[in-house]
């Protein structure tokens, strides 16, 4: 009898805990599997992996019946999963059945083989979805032919289908949309929304037609102005006299706009179309200054006008009685600019001939007098109520920051720089009435907060160059001792820099804060990005930002102009001219307008789908790795514009439309209405309200001076062949 081992013992292999690599059982490792020993035979192999099996494990054994009925969830489950659901290609029905075929694409018929005939692609497309076979991409689909299908076959779904089986009713043709009201109000949210733009007879796709660059006219060729649009300013205190209009400022929450003029009298004139009175007749009447009024700013609730004088100092009119109620008395010199906090009543702006900018705020306390009033003015008028004859009583308000010396400049041109064309800006000399002590200062010609939330940031500009300055209201600048540093500069444009330096009249601001548009005495609009006025890592543009430095810093620089406007009728020859933005509101697009020497308004739409690269001229940068052609000598002809003579490193573009025959002088201020109006002022003595009827306007164009039709009247000019009729 044979000895019996005893269950668990160390003879027994499979009872061990482990083996070796050379059979035998270790302690640590798990116990590995014995294979007996078969003489005569291979050890077997797992079986391999081919493509043909691998689509067949994957694949429901339901999907492969034919004539099956295939339901909503296991249809859609066999659309995620199947093998060529990735494919750049259209996919099949969602009630066809599937047939997967060799990996060769052939199949063997016969004995012979022969290529698959391929179904072309059905007509509706399903979204591509992600596959876990996405690897697959060998496999091709075919759609079953089978007749129990319940698209049934290909042949039927080629036929043309009955409307009435599917609608239950005739479709209805395609009818033409475009109608007298499509040009104007609700026509354009249609066009916005499907991507067309132009004329109703010149409709284009955006991105299929070639003039394009034309289709800007729809906006800006629609104004016009008739004689019973004028006012023709006189003299307040001698109304037998006429007087220059020098600014004008819209109300935001009415109709009335206000007009300053050169001897300090203010009007209000009704814009209203349909309203009393008529625009060429004065509202009411005032004389808050005995000199001229530069600038003039409604508060948020039109309650409250400010005013800048060239007496050197600004009044806060309460428009319900027309009487000052306090007086910004703190500027060595005339009073340029000035503006309210957007979304304040209370705080106040003020920019000066003398190079500081002042802020203001209402709810401090003031004085009730000033320390020290010497009347300058021999003139005797019963009607000026600023000073303290006056019976109402004003409060001389306090000024909570100065920023003094803001454009000055930081460091002296030395003789390499003058020699490299980086010339010194031209200064403005004191007058003789002004003080000798000034001499040297740049004046702030203008200035502008930036948009809710970020109202605490102000923008500068000044007569000496075109950079634009950013402050920090928050820092105190009051130091005289040390010069005041803004936040950041903005670059000159390159163009500048090798001509000559030209400074600033205006700033304007977009609707959505988005853009800075600044008009430049070398007669041309530059754009600025309001996200870049600070370039690298600038926490202080985010209105989350919460931590301002109290004390000046260092001043970093800021991104130049992006882009520019021109026009062959927009020329600045003084800082006179202004301009001015109308926000897009319901169906009427954004716009800026910008006055003119030579006695027009040009408007220019700010949309940058207009902004093609066949419409805008462009030079190569100094910095380009591209030489550059030297320009052969000619002569220089003193009638050549400056615009010519300009190296421009930016897109300028020149897609602007002129307000003619509405002005006979420069025409200097301007202003937009809350219904989309357009205000103008020049030195002929008249104030001009320019409406959109695009009907009219075009009349005007083509009608002629038969009959005096043209008598006092206005329009908007158009390139040649806008307004034929479509042949």
């Amino acid at each position: 009898m044979e000895d019996q081992t005893p269950f668990g013992s160390q003879e027994n292999p499979r009872s061990s805990c482990a083996t070796s690599t050379n059979g035998e059982n270790l302690g640590s490792s798990p116990v590995l599997p014995t294979e007996g020993k078969q003489h005569g035979s291979k050890p077997r192999k797992p079986p391999t992996i081919t493509p043909r099996t691998f689509t067949r494990f994957f694949t429901p054994k339901s999907s492969l019946k034919r004539g099956g009925r295939i339901g909503a969830s296991r249809q859609a489950l066999r659309d995620i999963t199947a093998s060529a659901s990735n494919r750049k290609r259209r996919r099949t029905p969602t009630k066809d059945t599937i047939q997967i075929s060799r990996e060769d694409d052939e199949e063997i018929v016969g004995g012979s083989k022969r290529r698959k005939r391929k179904m072309p692609d059905p007509l509706d497309v399903t979204p591509d979805r992600s596959s876990p076979l996405k690897k697959l991409r060998n496999q091709s689909l075919e759609i079953s032919e089978d007749e129990s299908s319940d698209t049934g076959t290909i042949e039927s779904r080629d036929e043309a289908e009955d409307p009435f089986r599917r609608y239950g009713r005739q479709p209805k043709p395609i009818e033409r949309i475009i109608g007298s009201n499509y040009c104007e109000g609700p026509g354009r949210y249609l066009r916005r929304e499907i991507g067309i733009h132009g004329r109703a007879s010149k409709l284009r796709f955006l991105g299929r037609s070639v003039g394009i660059s034309k289709d800007w006219q729809q906006e800006t060729t629609n104004f016009l102005t008739r004689p019973e649009d004028a006012h023709i300013c006189m003299n307040v205190a001698v109304p037998s006299d006429h007087t220059i209009p020098f600014c004008t400022a819209s109300c935001n929450t009415n109709t009335l706009i206000a007009i300053g003029d050169e001897d300090g009298g203010v009007r209000l004139l009704e814009s209203a179309k349909d309203e009393k009175p008529e625009f060429s007749v004065a509202y009411l009447a005032f004389r808050p200054h005995s000199n001229a009024i530069l600038d003039l700013a409604f508060s948020c609730d039109d309650l409250l006008l400010a005013t800048a004088s060239g007496d050197q100092t600004s009044q806060v009119i309460d428009m319900p009685t027309q009487r000052a109620t306090y007086t910004l008395a703190g500027h060595v010199s005339s009073v340029k600019q000035v503006c309210f906090q957007p979304g304040s009543s209370n705080v106040l702006a003020s920019s000066s001939r003398d190079g500081s900018v002042q802020i203001w705020d209402l709810r401090c306390k003031g004085f009730d007098a000033p320390v020290r009033d010497i009347r300058v003015s021999l003139e005797r008028s019963s009607s000026d109520n600023t000073r303290g004859s006056a019976p109402n009583k004003v409060t001389w308000a306090r000024s909570v920051n100065t920023i003094f010396e803001a454009h000055a400049s930081r460091q002296p041109v030395s003789i390499n720089a003058a020699a490299s064309g980086r010339l010194a800006p031209s200064f403005d000399a004191p007058s003789k009435t002004e003080s000798p002590g000034r001499r040297g200062d740049v004046s702030v010609t203008a200035l502008s907060f930036l948009d809710t939330g970020r109202e605490h940031l102000l923008l500068t500009a000044s007569e000496a160059n075109a950079s634009v300055k950013l402050w920090d209201l928050r820092t105190t600048h009051n130091h005289r001792r040390s010069r005041a540093t803004p936040l950041s500069s903005t670059r000159q444009p390159d163009s500048h820099n090798k001509h000559r330096h030209f400074g600033l009249t205006s700033l304007s601001l977009s609707g959505d804060g988005g853009r800075l548009y600044t008009l430049c005495r070398d007669s041309t609009i530059y754009a600025y990005s309001t996200s870049h006025l600070i370039l690298g890592h600038a926490p202080e543009l985010s209105k989350s930002f919460l931590n301002p430095r109290r004390t000046s810093g260092p001043e970093r620089e800021g991104l130049g102009p992006i882009y520019g406007f021109r026009h062959p009728k927009f020329h600045a020859t003084t800082f006179y001219v202004k301009s001015a933005l109308r926000p897009a509101k319901d169906d009427k697009s954004e716009m800026l307008a910008v006055g003119s020497s030579d006695g027009c308004a040009v408007i220019f739409p700010t949309d940058e789908r207009y902004m093609q690269r066949s419409n805008h001229q462009r030079m190569p940068s100094q910095d380009s790795p591209f030489p550059r052609r030297r320009p052969p000598l000619t002569r220089t002809d003193s009638g050549t514009g400056l615009s010519t003579r300009l190296e421009d490193t930016i897109p300028i573009y020149q897609h602007g439309s002129a307000l003619i025959r509405g002005h006979g002088r420069e025409l200097t201020g301007l202003t937009w209405t809350p219904r989309g109006e357009l205000v103008t002022v020049g030195d002929d003595f008249a104030a001009r309200c320019w409406r959109e009827d695009g009907a009219d306007a075009r009349d005007l164009r083509m009608g002629g001076e038969k009959e005096g039709r043209r008598w006092g009247c206005g329009w908007a000019e158009a390139e040649k062949g806008w307004d034929d009729d479509d042949g």
